[in-house]
């Protein structure tokens, strides 16, 4: 929980040129950045209201919107409870960073720490720093529950509790550190956030710390700031000594600059110091700031911290490529009418496909729609769980802005659109046909005239409804919607669990044994192979993934059934056909079978196929940039001509290009494992521990030879989720068959 892992800035950038040495401008803000960098303190300290809080923000938040030049923060309610991990008793200290709601006044709350009372606190005018002691006696091993339960203000509003304050930082250290305790003076300023310094607005930067910062450097980089300490640490007659580094692909850094500044030296004058990297370069900025030997407070200001740079060396991702709305707004990319269907797979990984260069025989009917139309060789999930992936999918927006899958029983917000709320809008037809029981609900039918359930809702063993039901259904949809405009979207189950293909799959590749019929259709063998229960013999290893890629050989089948029935009713060169896969699956690649919990390649990586109408496929057959599923909605809306109102998609239409992006893809943990997909790297990044692993993905698409590091940062804020019903026992049953309960 030390650190707080959010993205400062990232462009794409390219070097310039001409005749004439144009002159730098501002590339990167970072005092604007600031309250999403990452920070570093020898204590404890929990940013609310960013990513790396989410997890820590268990119950009684909500999200905050925040402007320009605000520091992050979460708005709690009458209970917030926030999770905190020990791994021993100690007398500690905290300090809470907050103020109350707005409009409110004498705001007060009892202070506990799981079922002792600690004490009111009660909140002044401001926004201002609270002490906290938090006895030994109170804690215990492992996690620790913080209880701010507030007075209520009267009777309550009919939309539930109302929002009694905003809580923008907790620092825990131990009781006797003299920084921490520095910090909690009155008019102290806060650890890391906005300031205002004599000159300009400033980082504001309590020592001793480091800060960093990621992007792609510019071409001619240069860091230019203003160093000084705080007022109140100069009428303290505090010294610091400020410091920057720089690190880059290797992990190590490199100290470009350090300077004491005392409250006896007059005012500082602007720094600027070139980076010293190329174009498009990769760095991390690490600012440090150290007490000097012991005169404290050492509260740092970086004035006008800015990154300068060549802009004819500048390209961003918003200047090279229109927003989907606007892309959408002048038009279908030219298809001239066509109609869309997304087909997915589940749970179907790209590596075993044949045209992702598979050496089985898997799916030759997708790869002869593979061979006309165009391969995404780099397409990732944002989530390695159908409920999350589906939910970004229909709304272009990753799970820790839309929730759905991470928070429990939370759908798709009422004032988020999906995209199949659009294309109804305009009058389109739009109708979905799902295996799987997780792909509905919760929002994720939301928008669809027509959304029909193939699948058996007597899910015991061995009868799970199998790909060959769609026949009896999609045959008589597609033929009475031969003219006029649809939005269809097919969703097979396999080749996700239950492993058991329908004969002659069950031995396309292989005998079938040693798994027994139990341990195929049961989620009881793989649940106790990855808790350590069991070991996993290497053949029944080999049998596990002969069944997977023969459940992906069956459904391949079926696939080829579906571009007949649309070639018999006219439709094939008519349609613009996605095909994808929600996720991925992990075999023991990684020491885990399944997917929800690792997301390494073999569970984010997925295919992404798009087959075009006739005449109108583009000259490139295969793209190696990045994507993402986040790019569906904006293609389908693109495809069908539906306009989108620019920064409702976070994702782009794949009809105009695929500019490069970051991919970040999330398990389903409350303390979440994150995987990182950026040009040929990928990062696995777990928030419990902050361990980080990087890998090249393009020479090592197994993910066995880490890399040295390279920080790559996050930079989502999750978003106020939308409670729905809890699930019925029949739902359970479905989930329980699925391996998603036990």
């Amino acid at each position: 929980m030390g650190r707080r892992a959010a993205v400062a800035a990232l462009a794409w950038l390219m070097a310039g040129s001409g005749c004439r040495r144009p002159e730098s401008v501002p590339v990167f803000d970072l005092v604007r950045a600031a309250p999403a960098a990452e920070a570093e303190f020898p204590w404890e300290y929990l940013a609310f209201g960013t990513l790396a809080a989410q997890p820590f923000q268990e119950k009684g938040f909500e999200r905050a919107a925040t402007e320009p030049f605000e520091d992050s923060h979460a708005v709690a309610r009458l209970k917030p409870q926030v999770l905190l991990r020990w791994s021993d008793p100690a007398a500690r200290l905290a300090v809470l960073d907050a103020a109350p709601y707005r409009g409110l006044r004498g705001v007060s709350a009892e202070v506990s720490l799981n079922n002792t009372a600690l004490g009111r606190l009660t909140l002044g005018e401001g926004r201002r720093r609270y002490v906290l002691p938090l006895p030994a006696a109170a804690q215990r091993p492992g996690g620790n529950r913080l209880y701010l339960d507030f007075d209520p203000p009267g009777a309550a509003p009919r939309d539930g509790p109302r929002p009694m304050a905003r809580l923008y930082s907790l620092a825990v250290g131990r009781a006797d550190d003299a920084d921490l305790a520095w910090l909690g003076r009155d008019g102290a300023p806060p650890a890391l956030g906005i300031g205002r310094g004599p000159r300009a607005s400033a980082v504001a930067q309590a020592g001793p710390s480091a800060v960093r910062f990621a992007f792609r450097a510019p071409a001619r980089a240069e860091l230019r700031f203003v160093p000084d300490l705080d007022a109140r640490a100069r009428a303290a007659g505090a010294a610091a000594v400020f410091s920057v580094a720089v690190g880059g692909g290797d992990g190590r850094e490199r100290e470009l600059w350090h300077r004491r500044v005392g409250a006896e030296d007059p005012p500082p004058e602007e720094v600027a110091l070139d980076l010293d990297a190329a174009a498009g370069q990769p760095l991390t900025l690490v600012l440090r700031v150290q007490p000097e030997r012991g005169r404290r407070p050492a509260w740092a200001l970086w004035q006008a911290l800015r990154v300068m740079g060549d802009p004819h060396g500048i390209v961003s991702e918003a200047a090279s490529a229109p927003s989907p709305g606007d892309v959408a707004a002048r038009g279908g990319a030219g298809l001239d009418g066509a109609n869309v269907l997304l087909v997915i797979l589940d749970a179907a990984g790209a590596g075993h496909f044949g045209c992702y260069g598979y050496p089985r025989r898997t799916t030759p009917e997708i790869d002869r729609i593979a061979a006309e139309g165009v391969v995404y060789d780099r397409a990732y999930t944002p989530s390695v769980f159908t409920r999350s992936s589906m939910a970004s999918i229909w709304t272009s927006q990753y799970p820790d802005q839309h929730r759905v899958g991470v928070d429990e029983d939370v759908g798709i917000a009422e004032d988020r659109p999906t995209v199949a709320e659009l294309v109804a809008g305009r009058g389109i037809h739009a109708v979905g046909f799902i295996g799987n029981p997780v792909a509905r609900g919760f929002g994720l039918d939301r928008g669809f005239a027509e959304f029909h359930s193939v699948y058996t809702q007597k899910v015991n063993l061995g009868l799970v409804t199998h790909a060959e039901a769609f026949r009896a259904i999609l045959p008589g949809f597609f033929q009475t919607h031969r003219s006029g405009r649809f939005f269809a979207y097919v969703h097979y189950l396999e080749p996700h669990f239950p492993y058991d293909p329908p004969p002659p799959f069950n031995t396309i590749f292989g005998p079938d044994a040693p798994l027994s019929a139990d341990q195929r259709r049961q989620n009881d063998w793989f649940s106790a192979v990855n808790d350590g229960r069991t070991t996993a013999t290497p053949a029944e290893i080999d049998h596990l993934r002969r069944l997977y890629d023969g459940s992906l050989a069956y459904v391949d089948r079926e696939v080829g059934f579906l571009r007949r029935t649309l070639e018999e009713a006219g439709l094939w060169e008519r349609t613009l056909v996605i095909l994808a896969a929600d996720h991925g699956e992990g075999l023991r690649e990684h020491g885990w079978i399944g997917h929800m919990k690792q997301v390494y390649e073999e569970a984010a990586h997925v295919p992404l196929i798009v087959h075009y109408p006739a005449g109108k496929r583009p000259a490139a057959s295969r793209i190696k940039e990045v994507v993402c599923l986040l790019d569906l909605a904006p293609t389908i809306a693109d495809a069908l001509d539906v306009p989108v109102v620019p920064g409702t998609f976070v994702g782009r239409s794949l009809l105009r290009g695929a500019p490069e992006t970051r991919v970040v893809t999330r398990n389903t943990d409350l303390e979440p494992t994150y995987g990182v997909t950026e040009d040929r790297y990928r990062l696995v990044f777990q928030t419990t521990d902050r361990a980080q692993q990087l890998y090249d993905a393009v020479a090592d698409p197994g993910e066995v030879q880490r890399q040295a590091l390279q920080r790559f940062l996050l930079g989502l804020r999750p978003e106020k989720p939308t409670p729905i019903r809890p699930l019925s026992p029949a739902e359970v049953e479905a989930l329980r068959a699925l391996g998603y309960v036990r």
